[in-house]
């Protein structure tokens, strides 16, 4: 083997081997530091722990002119509802329900200015409700209405309207201490009931009452023609998941866009990683091209040599040995150092998260390990082979 070596190395250029050495090194180190920061961001975005618990996320129609001329109805058909239940990203899905009769409240209090106004309700099943109370039920023989209301609802009459008007701002627990009548107008009949505001939500913007309760209610006084679903409450284990923004806006839906901000940033890592990925995959190629070339380079120029080694006795496989050595020292060379310097960038990353308080593992993962000998692999068998093929052909030849 020795003597093979001296012979078929003497007189061969080594630049062409160096420059293919530092193209593969460049290809690797960009592809693995690609994925190594793509886990890093997900893995950020996923665990951080706002986003441990499913999201809750409100979905509705756009409205159009046409609505608003009377042309057209808006609200979720049936079918609607069930193809967004049957979609991989989410959960549970619930429509709200809204009261059909109409709804007053007033107060009479010593300690707050009395007022009229009229109403809504809203409604959806008692497992969306953050707000966890013991006195959110209804039974026919309860004695008052409990009430939420959106924590923004709040915010703006503290910090907007009170300030604006020169008015006291009021905190949560004297809110809760409000005493106000609520009336449910039927066609024939109207009711009044005690209303009582158990807590604020900051999941759900709307004026919330039992599911329960308006269900019974609308039995009871409903007469106005029953509307779809204007709303719907989805719960998706991963709102990382780009599936969620594509879906809404394929299907022409709203939702506040803030809750899907984790979404498009997930879909913006895995563009970013694609391109990158894109690049490396195109220098590893030429790569990988300049290494099949360097070496069909070698055996072409050691063609007499190699014939008459051939003569000699030599096997072909035994004579394309030499080449295989090299070409297995100068992929083990560049993986070791495309390891080195794509773990130097993941953990100098790493350090600089830690600086924006982000929660980031340096070093190199097991992916990462698993795609670079992986891809060493395919370019030492797919060289060995074309070395064994050029040989054999001289061999023959």
């Amino acid at each position: 083997m020795k003597y093979l070596f001296s012979i078929l190395w003497k007189d061969q250029g080594r630049m062409h081997l160096l420059w293919a050495m530092l193209g593969t090194v460049a290809g690797f180190v960009l592809l693995l530091s690609g994925i190594r920061f793509y886990e890093n961001m997900n893995s950020v975005l996923t665990q951080n722990e706002d986003l441990l618990d499913p999201e809750y996320i409100i979905i509705n129609k756009e409205v159009n002119i046409g609505q608003t001329l009377g042309l057209g109805a808006g609200g979720f058909s049936d079918n609607e509802i069930e193809e967004l239940e049957s979609q991989p990203f989410a959960d549970r899905v619930a429509p709200f329900i809204s009261n059909e009769f109409p709804i007053s409240a007033f107060t009479r209090s010593k300690q707050f200015p009395n007022f009229y106004t009229e109403l809504f309700f809203e409604a959806v099943p008692d497992e969306f409700i953050d707000v966890k109370s013991d006195d959110w039920d209804w039974s026919d023989d309860k004695k008052y209405i409990p009430v939420i209301l959106p924590q923004d609802y709040l915010n703006l009459y503290n910090f907007g309207f009170a300030q604006s008007q020169g008015l006291p701002q009021i905190p949560k627990e004297m809110i809760s201490m409000l005493q106000f009548n609520i009336i449910l107008k039927g066609r024939e009949e109207k009711a009044t009931y005690p209303g009582k505001i158990i807590g604020f939500s900051n999941r759900i913007n709307s004026i919330l009452v039992p599911y329960d309760f308006l269900q019974w209610a609308n039995g009871k006084y409903g007469y106005l023609e029953k509307n779809k679903p204007s709303r719907i409450i989805l719960v998706s284990p991963d709102p990382t998941d780009p599936q969620i923004i594509q879906y809404i806006e394929n299907k022409g839906y709203d939702t506040i866009r803030e809750k899907l901000k984790s979404s498009r940033l997930n879909i913006i890592l895995k563009f970013v990683l694609s391109f990158v990925v894109l690049i490396a995959a195109i220098i590893i190629g030429l790569a990988f091209l300049i290494f099949l070339l360097s070496l069909q380079l070698m055996i072409s120029r050691s063609a007499e040599k190699i014939k008459r080694l051939h003569k000699l006795g030599y096997h072909h496989s035994e004579i394309s040995r030499p080449y295989i050595i090299i070409l297995l020292a100068l992929l083990i060379i560049v993986t070791a150092i495309s390891l080195v310097i794509s773990a130097v960038i993941s953990s100098k990353l790493a350090r600089m998260a830690l600086d924006w308080s982000l929660d980031v593992t340096p070093g190199l993962s097991t992916v990462t390990y698993i795609v670079a000998f992986g891809l060493i692999l395919v370019m030492f068998i797919l060289n060995a082979s074309a070395i064994r093929l050029s040989t054999r052909r001289l061999c023959k030849g």
